[in-house]
């Protein structure tokens, strides 16, 4: 049975998530051009590995928070994926004519929800070892 902060804590992973893409990849979009002529963007690296850092850190406390429980896990990967997803593609959908950023959309889902899934799974077995270790 779920916690009554169940719900709290699901609104906050996602506001986290929704923020995370604000704070680290909603400023800075334009294209650079490289020195060699190259050219660069719209995010710099720096900026895709603090939102992968912080993201990362959002699923591993909620995790927690829920008591390392499957169902809250899922729900958890599910609120992060869609928040930042959401966040991504407000800001894509208004900059892209083309209509190509629905593809960029399905891959970013993709490729959050496998890369969170994975960390959550982690989240389990590291917390489950330190129980038992415990006892």
């Amino acid at each position: 049975m779920p916690s009554p902060r169940t719900p709290l804590i699901l609104l906050t992973v996602a506001a986290a998530s929704v923020a995370t893409w604000f704070a680290w990849l909603g400023w800075g979009t334009g294209y650079r051009t490289l020195p060699d002529g190259s050219v660069t963007g719209p995010y710099s690296t720096m900026q895709v590995v603090a939102s992968g850092v912080t993201i990362t850190c959002i699923v591993v406390v909620g995790c927690l928070a829920l008591r390392r429980s499957v169902r809250g896990s899922i729900a958890v990967v599910t609120c992060t994926t869609v928040g930042f997803a959401l966040a991504w593609g407000r800001n894509a959908a208004a900059s892209d004519e083309s209509g190509l950023w629905v593809v960029g959309l399905l891959l970013l889902v993709a490729g959050t929800a496998v890369g969170e899934s994975a960390v959550a799974v982690l989240t389990w077995l590291v917390s489950r070892r330190v129980v038992q270790h415990r006892r």
